[in-house]
Formats: structure tokens, C-alpha cells, sequence
């Protein structure tokens, strides 16, 4: 019966054809439109019931098409960006459920104007301010050897009620690297485990995680005293952050301590942009010599731009001197305070399988005894400082003097009572970069870390010699072309290989240079 279909008819459409679709006031108002304009130019008199049923029919058939085409994609909506995680189509059934799904408070745009310090705080301590966003952006890196590297990332986070987060990273091949290929990970966690999966393997690897405790708020001024060579090693010192590439536009507390550091080197260009639906704050300023890293020498200036309202960096770019970019984060979409579903959260593992990761072992196990005291690298100024202690800790220390090696790295590390030193040096021929030279100087009775770079398979002995009070053997290390050299000198002992397109004529010439420290007390 007629009668029986229709006293059923919304039931069966919610569960079919409007299933998933949410009939809000956009939608209605563009109905209502359609309607009235359809009705406007009619004649009226002794037509309303007709109108009436042609108005049903209008809204029933119109409802429909609208639905369609949206989605379909041809018409825009305001639902936010939502990340689809690879999950079994089973929870589809589920996605209605209150237990699962959490909705946060609709976030306000921020138009007032704000002070530097209102904006500073407001980057980094961004996680105070939302409760969960997704979005999409591409990264991108020019070297100094013109190498780049870049990356599409996709990400969903929740921060309150709900914990966990998911990412889908592509990994963008550099086109002048013969061979390379582009690579896809996705990363799924909440507050117990993580997982990560290869998704061009098809394996993954999952891990216990515990969601970080909530730190205190931190000011500028404390951030901004972190040296540079130690803002990758200051953790405790900025706010917690959950784990994840989705933290260069969320989270990025370095890149904020690094480049703002000099208040009067940035000003804010605009108070407010629009940027993705989002009003922003632009800052723009040149970046002081200092800070520069050596992997990116042309650094010149930069501009950011900043969600007013939460402190997340939508966007950013580095110029060179000529105003070219050489790095940048430039969005495609971001949503906040999106609605979190815990499914998201979980992956589908279906034709996956299980790669076990062994735990970190030690050859000795006296090596936890190891303490690293002084680390720089990239920032001249800093090696120098850390070189400095070394003469003074380390008086068995020998240093390459050749000038086609620039010293990029040092460490002062300590094994209970013997300290050791670690240097990096850059070799450049022909005024180009071509390879490092890495040398280790400790104690015969010290232990040394077996998971550092030194820790290589050598081969064959090539040569054996004697320079600068230093006797030498030099080896080939197994499946790499390059020489490793093992030196004594009493009691001391020297660790030399190199990386690159440095041959072993090259490296013995090179140890010619190789001598001892002058002591600085």
C-alpha cells in the first residue's frame, strides 16, 4: 500500500540516500530560495492546492538533487576537513555512536589586534588554545649543494577528551637523485599504543605510547635563552607536544625560538589575513647571521603566518638574499576543533604484516655509563665555544689544520673518569662540498659508544704508517668506498674514516695536517 511506503519513507532514506548528509540551515536556506522564486511569478488564485502539492513534490525532488550533487563534490559545504583513516568499513556503522564520536566547541576567529608578546605566547603555548584540528600542508628544503626535500602530510589530532592523532606522510623523491622513489607512511596513535605503518612495504610496527603530562606555561623570555646548538636538545623546556610531523604548523616551538628570538629583527607586517577560512597574523623579519645552519647558508629572511586565535603556524617561508624561498610550509586546508571519531585513531591491518624492531643493545654494556657534556654542530660559533672546552678537557686532542676541511661538529663526551672527543669536519675541493672526515679521540681504557657512526664493519688493511706521533692502520670499510683508520699515541687512542668522494690517497694526504691540540687552560 501507498499509505504503508510513505508512513515510512523518511526511515528508509536516512538508512539510503541521505544516509551520512545532515540537512543544516545552508541547506534549507537554498531550498527555501528555490521555492520561493519558483512560487513567485505563479498566479495564485485557485491554485493553492496545486501549489501545495507542487511545492512537496519541489521540496522532495530538490532536497534530493541537493544532497546528491554535494555529495558528490559539486557544490562547497562548511563541514570541516575530515582525515579518512584506513579502517575496516565495519565501524561505518558506528560513526553515530556517542561513545566515539566527540564534538568540540566551534572555534571563534580572533580580529584584534595583538602585541608581539600576545602572539609569541600565543605560538608557544599553541596547544592551550584548540582542542583538536586536521588539515593538509607540503614542506620543502633547498640545501647549500642544491639537494631538496619535500613532503605531503595529511594529519587528524585530538588533544582533550579524546587522545590521539593520525598521519599520512608522502615522501616527495628529490628529481636530481637517480633512482629515488616516493615513499608513503601512516601513523595511528592514541594514549597506549602507536602504530606505524610502511605502506609501500605493506608492514608496521607498533609501540607502547603514553601521552605526555601537561606542562606549565612557558614565556618568551625563558625559550628565548635556550642556545641555538641546544634547542633540538631542550625539550623539557618547551611545552608537551604530542608525537608527529603534524608539529611543524601546530607545535613548532623551535622554529618560533629561533627566528623571534631578536625582537628587532621582525615586525608584524599585517594584523589581519585571511588565510584557509582562518584570520592570521603575518610577521615578517630578517634572520640574524648568527642563527644561520650551514645546511641552509643563503637563510636571509622569513615570514609567518599565525592563527590569531590558536597560535598555530598555518604557514610559513625562509628567503634568500634575492628573496627566493629555499624552505616553506604552505597549507592546503586546516579545520579546528573538528569533530573527533576514536576509529580514526585505529588502523586497518589487513593484508599487513608485523615488523619486529629489535630494543637498543650495546656491545658493552658499560656504554649507559657514557655522558654527553658539550654537543654543537651547523653554527660556527657555537663548535667553536664547544671546540674550546675540548682543548682545555681533553689535552691528548688532535685537530685537522688542512683548509679544505671546516669544522662542522664537536662533542665533549665522559665515561666515568676519562673524557673523549668527537669532531666533524666538512672537506670541500674545487670550492665544493664533496664529503665529512669524523674523528674520535678517547683513553685505551675508556668505553666508547657502539651505536655512533663509528661503528663500522672495516675490511682489508690498506697501509700502515706513521705521522705526527700517531701510528696508523688504515682500512676499507665493507660496502662502502671510503677508508677507516684506527691510531695510537700512548695511551690514546684515534678514530678517523670519512664519507663522500674523498679516496684514500686524499685521506692520508689529509692526515698530514692531523696534530695535536695547543692546550687551553
Amino acid at each position: 500500500m501507498m499509505d504503508d511506503r510513505l508512513k515510512h519513507l523518511k526511515e528508509n532514506m536516512d538508512n539510503t540516500v541521505f544516509k551520512n548528509l545532515e540537512f543544516r540551515d545552508i541547506n534549507k536556506n537554498e531550498v527555501r530560495k528555490v521555492i520561493y522564486n519558483s512560487k513567485k511569478n505563479k498566479r495564485m488564485k485557485n491554485l493553492i492546492p496545486r501549489i501545495l502539492s507542487l511545492g512537496f513534490y519541489l521540496i522532495f525532488i530538490i532536497g534530493i538533487s541537493y544532497f546528491s550533487l554535494e555529495n558528490l563534490g559539486f557544490i562547497q559545504n562548511e563541514k570541516p576537513l575530515f582525515i579518512q583513516s584506513n579502517k575496516n568499513e565495519s565501524n561505518s556503522n558506528n560513526e553515530e555512536n556517542n561513545d566515539t564520536v566527540y564534538t568540540p566547541p566551534k572555534q571563534v576567529e580572533n580580529y584584534d589586534d595583538m602585541s608581539k608578546d600576545a602572539i609569541l605566547n600565543k605560538l608557544l603555548n599553541s596547544l592551550d588554545n584548540f582542542e583538536s584540528a586536521s588539515g593538509k600542508f607540503e614542506t620543502y628544503n633547498k640545501y647549500y649543494d642544491n639537494s631538496t626535500s619535500k613532503f605531503n602530510l595529511e594529519y587528524i589530532i585530538s588533544l582533550k577528551k579524546v587522545m590521539g592523532g593520525y598521519e599520512k606522510i608522502i615522501n616527495i623523491p628529490d628529481e636530481s637523485i637517480p633512482g629515488a622513489e616516493t615513499m608513503t607512511h601512516e601513523y595511528f596513535y592514541n594514549n597506549e599504543t602507536r602504530w606505524d605503518l610502511d605502506n609501500d612495504r605493506m608492514t608496521y610496527v607498533t609501540n607502547d605510547y603514553e601521552i605526555t603530562p601537561k606542562r606549565e606555561p612557558v614565556k618568551s623570555e625563558d625559550v628565548f635563552s635556550i642556545p641555538i646548538n641546544k634547542l633540538y636538545d631542550s625539550k623539557e623546556k618547551f611545552r608537551e607536544r604530542p608525537i608527529g610531523n603534524s608539529g611543524m604548523s601546530l607545535f613548532n616551538y623551535e622554529m618560533i625560538a629561533k627566528y623571534l628570538r631578536f625582537n628587532n629583527l621582525w615586525s608584524i607586517e599585517k594584523q589581519n589575513e585571511e588565510l584557509l577560512g582562518h584570520n592570521t597574523i603575518v610577521l615578517y623579519g630578517d634572520i640574524d647571521k648568527s642563527i644561520v645552519d650551514s645546511s641552509q647558508p643563503d637563510e636571509n629572511s622569513f615570514r609567518f603566518w599565525v592563527d590569531k586565535d590558536t597560535g598555530i603556524l598555518v604557514k610559513y617561508e625562509i628567503y634568500n638574499g634575492k628573496g627566493e624561498i629555499i624552505s616553506y610550509l604552505h597549507p592546503e586546508s586546516l579545520s579546528v576543533n573538528v569533530p573527533i571519531d576514536l576509529n580514526q585513531f585505529l588502523p586497518n591491518l589487513d593484508n599487513y604484516n608485523e615488523r619486529k624492531i629489535e630494543g637498543l643493545t650495546f656491545k658493552d654494556p658499560n656504554e649507559k655509563d657514557i655522558e654527553v657534556i658539550e654537543h654543537a654542530d651547523a653554527i660556527v660559533e657555537e663548535v667553536e665555544v664547544v671546540l674550546n672546552i675540548l682543548r682545555s678537557k681533553v689535552p691528548f686532542l688532535y685537530e685537522f689544520s688542512n683548509p679544505k676541511l671546516q669544522i662542522f661538529s664537536a662533542s665533549l663526551e665522559k665515561y666515568k673518569e676519562f673524557n673523549q672527543a668527537y669532531l666533524t669536519y666538512t672537506y670541500k675541493k674545487d670550492g665544493k662540498e664533496i664529503g665529512y672526515i669524523y674523528v674520535r679521540t678517547y683513553h685505551k681504557d675508556a668505553v666508547v659508544s657502539s651505536l655512533r657512526d663509528f661503528n663500522k664493519e672495516k675490511g682489508n688493511e690498506i697501509d700502515s704508517f706513521t705521522l705526527n706521533g700517531v701510528n696508523w692502520m688504515m682500512f676499507e670499510i665493507k660496502n662502502e668506498p671510503n677508508a677507516y683508520l684506527i691510531g695510537t699515541s700512548g695511551e690514546y687512542m684515534y678514530e678517523v674514516f670519512n664519507q663522500g668522494e674523498i679516496s684514500f690517497e686524499e685521506t692520508k694526504s689529509l692526515l698530514e695536517s692531523f696534530k695535536k691540540s695547543a692546550s687551553k687552560q
